[in-house]
């Protein structure tokens, strides 16, 4: 509905630019800025916790995130059926997360948090080793040229 509603906006919109009618939507110039720049992480958590504790390596990825465009958080967990204890644990996962990169300087409103319980597996979750990856949180930094 949203990008629907967008996307009759800026036709509107270009129906009432000056000069729009005559020049017609292919004689407008195009202009490219480049295609966007995505680093993605994940940070496993053991059960129950809701420490956001990264590894070296994905900390340093994560310490350049003040200069992203745009930051989506999503707290994931491990368990089979959805309940409301499980997706505030998601959410809280995801909420660490969220206040680790702003104590190092992202800016809260480029931060978007997502969360869910029983959802989104990257692992076989019938082993120890596989819970423990869906027990997550991934990170996506997205980073849009400027010229």
């Amino acid at each position: 509905m949203r990008k629907a509603l967008f996307l009759t906006l800026s036709l509107a919109s270009l129906a009432f630019a000056p000069g729009a009618m005559a020049a017609g939507v292919a004689g407008m110039a195009a202009v490219s800025y480049g295609e966007p720049v995505l680093t993605a992480v994940s940070v496993s958590f053991p059960d129950s916790s809701t420490t956001f504790r990264p590894d070296a390596s994905t900390a340093e990825l994560l310490a350049e995130a003040k200069g992203a465009t745009i930051i989506y958080v999503s707290g994931r967990t491990s368990t089979l059926r959805p309940s409301a204890s499980d997706e505030a644990l998601a959410l809280r996962r995801a909420l660490s997360a969220r206040q680790y990169l702003i104590a190092r300087g992202v800016s809260p409103l480029k931060i978007m948090v997502n969360f869910a319980s029983a959802a989104d597996f990257v692992a076989d979750n019938s082993t120890p080793e596989g819970r423990y990856e869906n027990q997550r949180v991934d990170i996506e930094v997205i980073y849009v040229p400027t010229y």
